[in-house]
């Protein structure tokens, strides 16, 4: 889930769905949209982690 801050809010993360309650304690907030670049670099990191090493 990504989540922003307000006194962050160029820095918006991702975090597990459990997770978000310890967040939104700490004043993070559920993002009104999902950034794409966040969204792109998590997915190519993910493939390459799982791929060949070429």
């Amino acid at each position: 889930m990504t989540l922003t801050h307000p006194d962050l809010p160029d820095q918006p993360i991702e975090v597990d769905e459990a997770s978000v309650p310890h967040y939104r304690a700490s004043g993070w907030q559920l993002a009104q949209e999902r950034p794409q670049k966040t969204t792109k670099a998590k997915a190519a990191r993910r493939r390459r982690q799982t791929g060949d090493e070429s």
